[in-house]
């Protein structure tokens, strides 16, 4: 084993490395998902995020791999940072390079590694992102793609993050520039506040003759009154703001915004500024100027401060990292490269002079801007994020902030950064959170969201009305148990696909979750229309699937409740459509209904329901009624059905259809297993005391109940309580039990079978179940289908059918029960299809414990049990 070269740019390429900031740091989700979205779109069991170091590579993100780190002279990644292609070892055994490396020795050893380099936006491969195998494989060339997209998608991380830190430093320095700037700001407002101008009067030689007593401190009277203002300044008088003064005296002019500078008493200097006009006397004769004054000293500092911060400005100006722009009023007079380059103008556009703030500014938002201070932005020293308008008229985002240079003349700055890729990252991040990840949909999430918003929009009168349409898949479980989950996802895709196509362009489509769909239908209001966009959408579901070889015919059922019509709030929309969908399916799936206020009162009676089968629990309410078998042909008893009653006080006595799925949705199923196993049990044990033989006793179980933790134990433990023999117990279990490929179902019944008591499998030939399940289970007994005994007296191709299932049970040694006798033609037809036994109406109907106990006392004499 040779280990990888070491790459020419070494140094360069681990001081990036250093500069991501990312070795022996905690795992993230960002990168974490990366991994997932590898393991998912390859199908390899080891995925990870590996970054190569000076003498080792560590894993960022890790799926499937317990190491977090590994020495570099074993390293795949360190092949593969040689390059700019991904590195591709379909077997490492075969591979000169690898089949005596460590990582490939052994048991668990690395056979199959698909290695993208990740390359930073300096050109240098700090790391790669590999998918990993124990076995040998192939990956096509959309994998290969993905694999590489996924690896620039990391490197952009890392890159960002660089860019970020960057940024922070500069944002650090910029923030500095603030505080002192706003320290200057405020160090001027203060003396300008305190300040107070004075006045002043001069003679026609221009001496001073009265000065208020508003002077600065540090100067008095004495200093003025008497001397002209250019000997109290001490001026030159060959300058040119002194000559331009002197010319206006002499023209006897006014004058305004004249500064000039005094030592006061302490020796500091004061800056003054004054402005004046002439004064004549009555008769047009010059008396001397007039005018006021004031100190000016903070403002000539601040200015020098400005200055300072603006030579500071200029330096970040050109760096070329942040968009920077002077204004005067709302027109740009100066901006940077970067800035230029994220408005798409050029420099020549800027020397023209026609350019201005408002430009860059969407239209609603200038609007805003404008009513916050005419002509100028507000300032707004706190970075906001915004779009902006670039030549072109596309928008970028970016972030900006501006503050006043100088106010009295609207002069004022802009720092503007381009934030495009960090808003698509946070858009990237944005619709994993909001999207079903199965099938590209709205999740529950952001279709409340939405919701709410359409609601709001229909409230406030800019929409017309709306429908909510709540969909569920018929059946949808059963595609599941019987063809396996991958179809179940294919399906729901498929599903997805023919809403997204079936909708019209403003409609929202969601996906719940499970099998639940959503669908806002905005701008509807009739009844007729949006029944046949219900239909439409009907239409689609209901077109067949073919998955793998297999036939899948789905159909959908649909509630659908209005709006504003049936109520303003989503969540009680959600509320009705529930009811409806509700409705639907009881009206025989693949229908649609409107939500009516009257069917609240079903909600409430089936709530009513189940706070009525508490109280059934509770007073010991639910009966049992055994259901008689017989032996064909000579009707000898065999055995019992056990069924399951409900002795309502007011209603009488109800069969399973009215409670069992307000148990089911209570989760009281398991309070019915028990008490039908300890009760049936109990009463066998009840007649083999008064020497009656009860025979074999079925009970009905369903999946939820023999997946329960310990079944099987309760159940023999209750046999061996009560001395009953487990051959005398029939678990009877339908073709939806089977096919599920449960594994705790088949231990549970595995064992319970091992143990001697008999499985039989209910209501065979309405399912899916196949030879191939009937030779896995333990199935001791089948029962055929009402549905096919009632047409044995007139349906040769039933009569096949039976003959064809009682072939194949006697051959797998199986004893053949006959739902559903309830003619003497069916019982003979039965007999001559060589069925074993018999149970229906024609032979007895199920009754109490008494009725069954008078039923075995009147047959004692002749007791033959089944099997």
């Amino acid at each position: 084993m040779s280990p990888a070269a070491v790459p020419p740019n070494e140094a360069e390429r681990l001081a990036a490395l250093k500069r991501c900031a990312v070795l022996d740091t905690a795992p993230e989700q960002c990168f974490d998902r990366i991994t997932r979205m590898v393991a998912l779109l390859t199908g390899v069991p080891v995925a990870v995020i590996s970054l190569v170091d000076h003498d080792r590579q560590w894993f960022k993100s890790r799926i499937g791999m317990d190491v977090a780190q590994t020495s570099r002279d074993v390293a795949f990644c360190a092949h593969t940072i040689l390059g700019d292609a991904p590195l591709i070892v379909e077997d490492a055994l075969t591979d000169a390079r690898f089949h005596d490396n460590p990582l490939v020795q052994g048991a668990d050893g690395v056979r199959f590694y698909a290695g993208a380099p990740i390359r930073t936006m300096a050109g240098f491969n700090v790391g790669v992102l590999c998918a990993i195998d124990h076995v040998p494989r192939r990956l096509d060339d959309v994998q290969i793609e993905i694999l590489c997209d996924l690896a620039a998608i990391v490197a952009t991380e890392l890159d960002l993050r660089a860019a970020n830190r960057r940024l922070a430093r500069e944002l650090g320095a910029r923030s500095t520039l603030e505080t002192e700037r706003a320290w200057v700001q405020r160090r001027l407002h203060d003396l300008l506040e305190t300040a107070t101008d004075w006045l002043w009067e001069s003679d026609p030689e221009h001496r001073f003759t009265y000065v208020s007593f508003d002077l600065p401190a540090g100067i008095d009277n004495s200093t003025f009154i008497g001397r002209t203002r250019r000997e109290i300044a001490g001026a030159d008088p060959d300058d040119p703001v002194w000559q331009a003064h002197a010319a206006d005296l002499a023209a006897r002019r006014p004058f305004r915004g004249l500064r000039y500078a005094l030592r006061r008493r302490d020796g500091g200097i004061s800056h003054l500024e004054t402005s004046g006009k002439p004064v004549f006397g009555p008769y047009g004769e010059f008396l001397g100027y007039r005018g006021t004054g004031r100190d000016v000293t903070a403002m000539v500092e601040s200015e020098t401060a400005t200055r300072e911060m603006s030579a500071k400005l200029r330096a970040l100006q050109a760096s070329g990292v942040i968009g920077v722009i002077t204004c005067h009023g709302d027109r740009v007079v100066e901006a940077n490269d970067e800035f230029l380059r994220i408005t798409g103008y050029t420099r020549a556009d800027i020397e023209a002079g026609t350019l201005t703030w408002w430009r860059f500014i969407p239209p609603d938002q200038a609007a805003a801007e404008t009513g916050a201070r005419p002509g100028v932005p507000a300032e707004r020293i706190k970075p906001f994020h915004c779009d902006c308008v670039r030549k072109d008229g596309a928008a970028v985002p970016v972030s900006v902030s501006s503050f006043t240079i100088d106010a009295a003349v609207q002069h004022w700055m802009a720092l503007v950064q381009d934030v495009s890729e960090q808003k698509a990252k946070e858009a990237q991040i944005r619709d994993l959170a909001y999207r079903d990840t199965l099938t590209g949909l709205l999740n529950r999430r952001s279709f409340n969201e939405q919701l709410a918003r359409v609601l709001c929009r229909t409230s406030s009168g800019k929409t017309r009305s709306g429908a909510l349409l709540f969909l569920d898949i018929d059946h949808f479980k059963d595609v599941n148990d019987a063809i396996g989950h991958d179809a179940g996802d294919a399906l729901l895709q498929r599903i997805a696909e023919r809403l997204r196509r079936s909708a019209r362009e403003n409609d929202l489509v969601a996906r719940l979750g499970g099998d639940e769909f959503a669908v806002i239908l905005s701008d509807i209001d009739d009844e007729a229309a949006i029944t046949a966009c219900a239909r439409r959408l009907l239409d689609t579901l209901s077109q067949p699937v073919r998955h793998q070889g297999e036939m899948i015919h789905p159909s959908a059922s649909i509630g659908v409740t209005r709006f504003p019509r049936d109520g303003h709030d989503a969540a009680q929309l959600l509320k009705n459509a529930d009811v409806a969908l509700y409705r639907s399916k009881s009206a025989g799936r693949r229908s649609i209904s409107f939500f009516d206020p009257h069917m609240m009162n079903g909600a409430v009676a089936r709530l009513k329901l189940l706070n009525d089968v508490r109280l059934g629990m509770a007073g010991h309410q639910f009966r049992l009624a055994y259901q008689p078998l017989v032996a064909l042909p000579d009707r000898l008893h065999s055995g019992f059905e056990v069924l399951i009653r409900w002795l309502h006080p007011r209603r009488g006595l109800l069969g399973p259809g009215e409670f069992l799925d307000a148990m089911d949705a209570a989760g009281l199923r398991s309070w019915l297993t028990r008490f039908t196993l300890e009760t049936t049990i109990r009463q066998a044990r009840a007649w083999l005391d008064d020497g009656l033989d009860p025979g074999c006793i079925g009970v009905n179980m369903s999946g939820p109940q023999i997946r329960a933790d310990g079944f099987a134990d309760d159940v023999l433990a209750a046999l061996d309580t009560a001395r009953i023999a487990p051959q005398r117990l029939v678990l009877e279990v339908t073709e939806r039990v089977v096919i599920a490929e449960d594994p705790r179902i088949e231990a549970a019944l595995g064992r319970l079978h091992a143990a001697g008591v008999r499985i039989a499998l209910d209501d065979f030939g309405t399912g899916y179940s196949s030879l191939a399940h009937l030779k896995r289970f333990p199935v001791d007994v089948i029962k055929i289908d009402r549905s096919f005994v009632n047409d044995l007296e007139t349906g040769a191709d039933n009569a096949a059918i039976v003959r064809a299932i009682v072939n194949l049970a006697h051959s797998l040694d199986m004893v053949v029960v006959g739902e559903g006798v309830e003619t003497e033609t069916q019982y003979a037809r039965l007999a001559a299809l060589g069925c074993d036994i018999g149970q229906g109406y024609l032979i007895g109907r199920p009754g109490p414990a008494d009725a069954a106990t008078a039923w075995l006392a009147a047959r004692q004499p002749g007791i033959a049990a089944a099997g």
